[in-house]
């Protein structure tokens, strides 16, 4: 995730506009947001994978931990699974990718929007 986090620092840094720019430079940071927006695409897809994975961990964890449960109620089966290390850290890791899939939208949607403003910047349709 470092690795994302500095890539998209990287664009960030192109998002100001304090100074007046060239339609040559507008072109260009155009096309820097669309391999921008191709490059998180790309993420985003490995990070759906894996959050298909750790869901699929997280349901036979929780199962796990239920089949060991040996409370009088199913609730109380449940409460003890769900506060078991093993189910927390899977719902976690779950979490944490989710977490990551919502930053990079977030982040592919600010691009999507600099590539759009630097076009038309470049066409002569912005001041």
């Amino acid at each position: 995730m470092s690795q994302m986090h500095e890539y998209i620092e990287q664009f960030t840094k192109l998002l100001p506009v304090g100074s007046s720019i060239s339609y040559t430079e507008a072109e260009r940071r155009a096309g820097e947001f669309l391999m921008a927006q191709a490059t998180i695409t790309n993420w985003r897809h490995l990070l759906s994978a894996e959050k298909i994975k750790l869901t699929s961990v997280q349901i036979a964890v929780f199962a796990e931990e239920m089949s060991k449960g040996t409370a009088k109620t199913v609730t109380e089966n449940k409460l003890a699974a769900e506060s078991s290390p093993v189910y927390i850290k899977a719902r976690e890791d779950l979490e944490q990718v989710e977490n990551d899939l919502s930053y990079l939208k977030a982040y592919y949607d600010v691009f999507q929007n600099a590539h759009i403003f630097y076009r038309n910047m470049a066409k002569g349709e912005t001041a």
